[in-house]
């Protein structure tokens, strides 16, 4: 957008010249002061103007920049929505995997221990019954098998006070 004469101005401009040419100087200056008066008002209505559509091609390029960002910041809050969305199931389907497995595995523990209480209590019934006591009197159990295991090593059969030790 470029200033442009009003056609009043280009007219007084003409007139300046046609009385410079008639040697009409003093009218001519008058003619002169005029043109010069309007060119001034003229010029600065254009800037105003001008100034007037900056600032409403700047708003305008403003709140274009303002949609686009809205918009971008709807795609992100979207996009991080769905992230969080595949987060969640992605989890879910981990926990429920681990449930699976976790339950698997019980189950394999169980029938194993069946199996082996199955397997026990059949044993158990071709074994004749121990009475199982005290702690004290296993200990006795123990140390009697001791002194059996040491008696058969030495050659000592039967009761030893039997037998005289000077022999």
């Amino acid at each position: 957008m470029t200033f442009k004469f009003s056609p009043e101005l280009l007219n007084l401009q003409r007139i300046q010249a046609n009385l410079a040419k008639q040697k009409k100087y003093a009218e001519a200056h008058q003619v002169q002061q005029q043109a010069q008066e309007l060119e001034i008002q003229e010029r600065e209505k254009y800037m105003q103007e001008r100034q007037k559509k900056i600032i409403a091609a700047e708003a305008k390029v403003i709140q274009k920049q303002q949609n686009e960002m809205n918009a971008l910041k709807k795609k992100l809050e979207a996009n991080l929505n769905e992230r969080l969305k595949l987060r969640e199931t992605e989890h879910n389907k981990l926990l429920q995997r681990y449930q699976n497995v976790k339950k698997e595995i019980e189950n394999q523990q169980n029938i194993e221990r069946i199996k082996f209480e199955k397997q026990y209590s059949q044993v158990a019934k071709f074994q004749p019954a121990v009475p199982t006591g005290s702690k004290m009197g296993s200990r006795m159990q123990a140390s009697k098998m001791k002194s059996s295991k040491l008696g058969a090593d030495k050659g000592v059969t039967g009761n030893p006070a039997s037998k005289p030790s000077h022999i």
